[in-house]
């Protein structure tokens, strides 16, 4: 790696332009390179055989939910050393089927379409990504877990509501709830103990039984994992926005048990990207999966919930788009164990494990419907044993058939709900970014 500069104007240390003869004859180089193997692209009668036509059926739904988040990082102190903090925007929003498919006649959305976006409810976060101590904190890394904690348990309670329903398993009675137990203690690396557990009577803040500092139920996001006094907290801001996301969706589904659970089965759930928890967010897929079971027979022995992941963009979207002329219009393609390892990532077909088996709470297909538009999907299981037959994903037939009614002209893989959502919850690099900036050095300057 090359010096930068720090003091004045001085040259930059240039890399070196013959380096990469060494690295061409070393022979242990040679030898790795010619031992890799690419996933390769599927033949037209393999593709052909594998899709089948979308199952007619009478459409149920009535309303769509997007759920979407943004996030922007902005420079506090551009001099060395460097600090920033970054804010986050995101939410549900919540149309009418009826106006969606209205919009989609249109050349493109306007301010008098966004005018109908009254059903937004819209969450804001600014966290210290880093250099930034926050207020009653004794150091940075002290500082992010605060934020999150009295960001989901103080600031937006329904969404910290949100977080005890899922970890103690809140659909079902009392006496059969589960704990949770962080791994170690948060507070500090030192602490001699172990595992800190949460329960479902317990306060939201209690002692480590260990060393007696303070540990938070948000802890059991595992955030902390990754965030360094030194490095800053950049690497969990992704998992962060992304779990807060679902904590919507989480929310969107204990309020209609809680008032009226008929509603779940006339409004489609749309979460923009794959549902899964990555990273050190993982273990909450485990009581996700546990809700997605429990709502598999609640219509009458039927699924209730109608929820799909869409994504724009990866691994699989591109894998879409290459295998696109090859699709049928109506007919989907199931990402079975075997097809993802061989033709999409680099894996053992044979492997039993199926694909995303400690991330995903729901099974991956491509669909291209009756316009010609591919959406790649993932869906919650009712078997979660059962992971290669698509009468095993719940409502697919209703969710999939609302969704080509729901596409949207201006993006590839695109519906309405998402791109009106992100519109209002996306920050831009530029200007957003350079403004939030501005706004908070003029804050601390004042401070």
């Amino acid at each position: 790696m090359g010096y930068s500069q720090f003091k004045g104007r001085k040259p930059f240390e240039r890399a070196s332009k013959i380096a990469h003869s060494e690295i061409l004859n070393n022979p242990d180089v040679q030898a790795f390179v010619g031992s890799c193997t690419l996933p390769s692209e599927p033949e037209g009668g393999q593709v052909e055989a594998l899709q089948q036509p979308l199952p007619a059926v009478e459409g149920r739904i009535s309303s769509v939910i997007a759920i979407d988040g943004g996030m922007s990082e902005a420079a506090v102190r551009k001099e060395f050393p460097s600090a920033s903090i970054t804010f986050m925007t995101f939410g549900p929003l919540m149309l009418d089927l009826k106006d969606l498919s209205a919009l989609d006649d249109q050349p493109f959305i306007g301010p008098e379409d966004m005018a109908k976006l009254k059903n937004l409810s819209r969450f804001s976060l600014s966290i210290p990504t880093k250099a930034i101590r926050a207020k009653g904190a004794s150091r940075f890394s002290e500082g992010v877990r605060r934020t999150i904690h009295e960001f989901l348990f103080a600031k937006q309670k329904e969404l910290g509501l949100a977080l005890q329903w899922l970890l103690f398993r809140g659909w079902l009675p009392e006496a059969e709830r589960k704990t949770w137990n962080v791994p170690r203690c948060p507070a500090t690396p030192d602490c001699p103990g172990g595992e800190v557990p949460f329960s479902y009577s317990s306060p939201v803040e209690i002692e480590c039984p260990y060393c007696g500092q303070p540990a938070f139920l948000s802890d059991a996001l595992r955030l902390y994992e990754r965030v360094d006094d030194e490095q800053g907290a950049g690497g969990i801001m992704s998992y962060l926005l992304t779990t807060l996301e679902q904590l919507v969706v989480v929310n969107v589904i204990r309020t209609l048990l809680s008032l009226r659970p008929s509603t779940l089965r006339e409004i489609l759930l749309i979460k923009d990207g794959p549902l899964a928890f990555f990273g050190m967010t993982a273990p909450l897929r485990t009581p996700m999966l546990e809700l997605m079971s429990y709502l598999a027979k609640k219509d009458s022995g039927k699924p209730l919930l109608c929820l799909v992941g869409l994504e724009k963009s990866g691994a699989f979207v591109e894998h879409a788009m290459l295998i696109e002329p090859k699709l049928k219009p109506g007919h989907y393609l199931l990402f079975t164990n075997d097809y993802v390892y061989r033709y999409v990532i680099p894996g053992d077909p044979t492997n039993p494990q199926p694909y995303g088996f400690n991330t995903y709470y729901g099974s991956k297909l491509v669909y291209k419907s009756h316009r010609g538009d591919v959406f790649v999907a993932t869906l919650p299981l009712i078997d979660q044993s059962i992971r290669d037959r698509f009468d095993n994903l719940q409502n697919a037939t209703e969710i999939l058939r609302a969704i080509a009614e729901l596409r949207c002209s201006m993006y590839d893989q695109a519906v309405v709900p998402v791109v009106l959502a992100n519109k209002l919850v996306s920050l831009a690099d530029f200007p957003s970014s350079e403004i939030l900036a501005k706004f908070v050095r003029n804050k601390l300057d004042r401070a």
